[in-house]
């Protein structure tokens, strides 16, 4: 008895969006800090951490996706989620770079709520994401610092009120 079943063969779109993500909440199973989010033509994406690297297909509710605004990702299976899938939906702020990210897992009636600052990355069009994360991190330092110091600057903002 074959245990495979019938397969699709996607193709990755050529990026044509990115943003580094500096998580200030963060699901307690995937605790890392910064990620790099790629949007590809065609509705793909591939996000990047120190533990994830994995795709999926996204669809914005508001067009143009500079800056985005309300956007749905759904990820394919992949070794990042147990070879299951996960959804998020992230709703930006582009007036102070914040986030919100809600994540839905199998079998989870409860979603997790996630939070942080993202800022565009320059130059999408260059990104390949089979460099992995420790090269592209280092290329995109100068977005990692403002995305960086957005996170900072409101964790500060936020004790003195």
């Amino acid at each position: 008895m074959s245990t495979t079943g019938p397969s699709v063969t996607l193709t990755l779109g050529r990026p044509v969006h990115a943003q580094a993500l500096s998580y200030t909440a963060m699901y307690r199973a995937k605790p890392f800090r910064e990620a790099l989010l790629v949007y590809r033509e065609g509705g793909t994406y591939t996000i990047l951490s120190p533990g994830e690297d994995h795709h999926g297909c996204w669809v914005s509710a508001t067009t143009p996706l500079d800056p985005p605004r309300h956007v749905s990702f759904m990820s394919w299976p992949s070794a990042d989620w147990d070879r299951d899938v996960a959804a998020h939906t992230l709703v930006f702020a582009p007036d102070t770079g914040a986030f919100t990210q809600e994540l839905r897992l199998p079998g989870e009636s409860v979603p997790r709520a996630q939070h942080g600052f993202a800022v565009s990355v320059a130059d999408p069009g260059s990104i390949d994401t089979t460099e992995g994360w420790a090269v592209l991190r280092g290329r995109h330092r100068d977005a990692f610092a403002r995305v960086r110091a957005l996170a900072v600057g409101s964790a500060g903002a936020s004790s003195d009120g």
